[in-house]
């Protein structure tokens, strides 16, 4: 008792708590090794602190009670400036020009409160050991039953003959997200982009009539690449972080996988979803938080950033060098995609690859010009005006530049190289609902699969056969197809 009245064990319990409750809530998305590092980290910065802080106050107890208090709020900022958002009373606390001079004029009067009464810190001290003790053992608990009661994500495999296989070409899968299909463009842009589908017929591709089932890509991706349609166990109108996480995870292990893996192919994942045992190319996805992101999300300097984190890109506050690491890291990865798959036409295996590069092209934000220079936004509403149509055409015309150099080069590598350009869905930002649906569901499916003489596609299909049809006219299968429809998922 001694111990919890002297000793601030509440600082390792703190990082602790803050590690097993971010767990708990994504608990089966986030690796324990991640978890460990962030934690880590997170602990040496409060030592860090706590040094200098003890090196000021030459007084350890009011010292580790300033830094708790510091890093209470610097951790949990994020749920805390939530919680004070979804509050109409406390309005006048949303601001940060408000709410952040108040946690430091509280975090002062705490540090001196502490300093000058040392009945109080004995007594802080037990209390928040045995608090945080409690919160902790409570996350333990809930953590154990979470494991015990977990459920491997399964997806029952489809039949596969290896024996029917007579050749392994090289598979090149290239997708664009959010790529209109030619109804799309026609009706929505006047544009025909016949360019494109000029060159597509040149270099040997079907235009494959097909259109996405789903209008957003974790349920979309993972639709294509399992060769299902995504269990109906949420609600369509409001999909949560866990919805999305199992959508990544149903990606990561996909039966589209498995069976290329089956058959002796080599995986490139240059995509932004975790593949197999390889990692996405982005350190932070753009899309959804992935990896620590999870647990890091909420945390001051995060928040900090991806809500005022313009100021230190354009304008007179302006970092050198923070432009293109974070106001353009889309772009970064887009182009690292498209060096990878040059770099692996290059390369000569002694197996067969499976070549999976996922391009947020023509996706928002739209960067490119259609000569593929970087456009430059002066403030945050120009750069997140998905609604710009101009804008993204453009961006789409530089798409078409990545697609034809890209097929070009694969072209050139090998001639019986198989290759996929698709889109996960079309055109997101409609101002109606009679041109959402269905024109958000209508993508591109562009197939070259030379030397095959494959049956026809139905007059229109979705994307959840389309694998089954590569495998059926390409390797010699019988998959079944299944119904066709499509779902609105409300991201």
């Amino acid at each position: 008792m001694n111990g919890l009245k002297k000793i601030p064990f509440f600082l390792l319990l703190l990082v602790l708590f803050f590690c097993l409750h971010g767990t708990v809530e994504n608990f089966g998305f986030i690796d324990a090794r991640e978890v460990a590092i962030t934690g880590l980290v997170i602990l040496a910065a409060v030592a860090v602190l706590f040094f200098i802080l003890f090196l000021f106050t030459r007084n350890y107890a009011s010292a580790a009670l300033t830094v708790f208090f510091i890093a209470l709020w610097y951790l949990f900022f994020g749920a805390l400036h939530d919680w004070i958002k979804s509050r109409s009373f406390l309005s006048f606390l949303h601001s940060y020009s408000v709410l952040l001079p108040l946690l430091i004029i509280v975090t002062i009067a705490w540090s001196v409160w502490v300093h000058r009464y040392a009945a109080i810190r004995v007594k802080m001290f037990l209390y928040l050991n045995v608090l945080l003790l409690i919160y902790c053992m409570v996350d333990i608990t809930l953590l154990l039953n979470r494991s015990l009661a977990h459920k491997k994500i399964f997806i029952a495999p489809v039949a596969f003959d290896p024996g029917k296989v007579r050749s392994k070409p090289n598979i090149y899968y290239l997708l664009f997200d959010e790529y209109p299909g030619y109804k799309g463009l026609k009706d929505s842009f006047a544009f025909g982009n016949d360019s494109l589908y000029h060159f597509f017929q040149v270099n040997g591709f079907r235009m494959l009539p097909t259109f996405s089932n789903y209008d957003y890509t974790p349920f979309s991706m993972s639709s294509i690449l399992n060769m299902q349609y995504v269990d109906s166990n949420y609600d369509h109108g409001l999909v949560t972080q866990k919805d999305i996480q199992q959508r990544i995870a149903e990606i990561k292990d996909a039966r589209v996988i498995t069976i290329f893996k089956k058959m002796g192919y080599a995986i490139e994942n240059y995509s932004i979803f975790d593949i197999a045992d390889q990692s996405s190319i982005a350190a932070r996805n753009s899309l959804f938080p992935i990896h620590t992101r999870l647990l890091t999300d909420k945390i001051l300097h995060n928040r900090l950033f991806r809500d005022l984190g313009w100021l230190l890109i354009t304008g007179r506050f302006e970092i050198p060098g923070f432009r293109k690491k974070y106001l353009y890291h889309i772009d970064t990865d887009n182009h690292y995609a498209e060096q990878m798959v040059i770099e692996s036409t290059r390369r000569k295996n002694n197996a067969p690859k499976f070549c999976y590069a996922h391009f947020l092209l023509p996706h928002g934000p739209y960067f490119r010009d259609s000569l593929g220079n970087l456009r430059i936004f002066d403030a945050p509403a120009d750069m997140y005006n998905m609604f710009d149509k101009p804008a993204f055409l453009s961006n789409l015309k530089y798409a078409n530049s990545v697609i034809s150099s890209l097929v070009t080069k694969i072209v050139q590598s090998g001639s019986t190289a198989v290759i996929i350009v698709m889109s996960d869905h079309g055109f997101h930002n409609y101002t109606t609902r009679a041109d959402y649906d269905p024109l958000n569901f209508d993508n591109i499916c562009a197939l070259r699969l030379p030397q095959k003489n494959c049956g026809d596609y139905k007059d229109k299909w979705s994307t959840v056969n389309f694998f089954p049809y590569l495998f059926n006219c390409a390797f010699g299968q019988q998959m079944p197809y299944l119904k066709d429809s499509t779902i609105w998922v409300n991201e």
